[in-house]
């Protein structure tokens, strides 16, 4: 029984063994272009993510001496989808808009949807309930009272959890006055 364990692993031994002039002979002949062009290749197979699935486009519009409307364009692409600010349902990552506490400026509306919302059959929830999901591009306003003529900056934050990525999206913005200028726009610090 050993003499016939060691013929087998001494037959295993020698057909395992491998030829190194050879090996480095045939990797020789290989042309490096081919090599480069087969490494890029490899990382291209699959679908490819989504550059982007939204754009956040931000204004600030005067209306009256004091009175100031804020814009907020939500621009979808690739299937993208939202829950709407005006669902009854308690979702966790509904579109909001926060701004911190500030004597300088008060809120005087809601924060209005437009096109309104169109409530339809969610084909993921059970028994055919409805769901409130934003699928196209929508425009958000708020009025805004400027209550001072000084220079000043507020920050918030636009949220929300992008669909079908699932992720939660918290876009830092600012409200800024410089010489009687309003502005709008996203913080990019």
């Amino acid at each position: 029984m050993k003499t016939l364990l060691s013929c087998c692993c001494f037959l295993l031994l020698f057909s395992c063994k491998t030829d190194p002039a050879k090996t480095e002979a045939t990797l020789a002949l290989v042309p490096s272009e081919e090599i480069n062009s087969q490494k890029d290749s490899v990382f291209n197979f699959g679908p490819k993510p989504a550059p982007n699935s939204y754009d956040i486009k931000l204004d600030a519009h005067q209306t009256s001496n004091q009175i100031y409307e804020l814009e907020i364009q939500m621009l979808l692409y690739n299937n993208a989808y939202y829950a709407s600010t005006n669902s009854k349902k308690d979702f966790k990552g509904k579109f909001t808009f926060f701004l911190d506490e500030t004597p300088f400026f008060s809120l005087k509306s809601n924060l209005i949807e437009t096109p309104l919302l169109i409530t339809e059959n969610d084909s993921e929830a059970t028994n055919n309930q409805s769901s409130d999901w934003i699928r196209q591009n929508t425009y958000y306003k708020q009025q805004l009272e400027i209550k001072t003529s000084e220079d000043f900056m507020v920050r918030g934050y636009i949220q929300f959890t992008i669909e079908p990525r699932c992720t939660l999206e918290k876009i830092p913005v600012m409200i800024k006055s410089e010489k009687g200028n309003v502005k709008f726009e996203i913080d990019r610090c």
